[in-house]
């Protein structure tokens, strides 16, 4: 059994909604009043930096990225045959043992603080471990 580009078999709805219920993390999980604040300080983001940059190209990059990953993330679940628990489990493993694991040299080469390292990684590892979960449960 070979790994199959099945883009016919793929649930489109659980692509649309695992991509929904990541940006909906992002928005809570960056926002000042829960996580926000560390990651500004961390970043060195102020509110006028963030409004003087291209928010078009941010949002947008952004947006094409989930996608990407989201299908990535659907082709692999749909090949193992995944239910909820596939789903989850391949959202863990890709979240947290490869995302998550190899954006910490990212933020230690520039000695970035490790609260920052860690609050990103843990926001990629659950956002990664939900839209597995998700898309694992539209296969059933």
């Amino acid at each position: 059994m070979g790994f199959e580009w099945g883009w016919a078999d793929i649930n489109w709805l659980a692509v649309v909604v695992a991509i929904a219920a990541k940006m909906i993390v992002g928005v809570i999980w960056y926002n000042k009043r829960v996580l926000g604040t560390i990651w500004m300080e961390g970043t060195g983001m102020t509110d006028e930096k963030i409004r003087s940059g291209n928010i078009p190209l941010v949002y947008g990059s952004m947006i094409v990225l989930l996608v990407t990953t989201t299908i990535a993330m659907a082709l692999v679940i749909r090949n193992i045959g995944g239910g909820l628990q596939e789903g989850l489990a391949v959202g863990a493993v890709i979240g947290f043992a490869i995302s998550a694991a190899n954006l910490i040299p990212h933020h230690s080469f520039p000695q970035l603080p490790w609260r920052l390292a860690i609050l990103n990684a843990m926001n990629t590892g659950i956002s990664l471990t939900l839209s597995g979960a998700i898309i694992g449960a539209f296969n059933e």
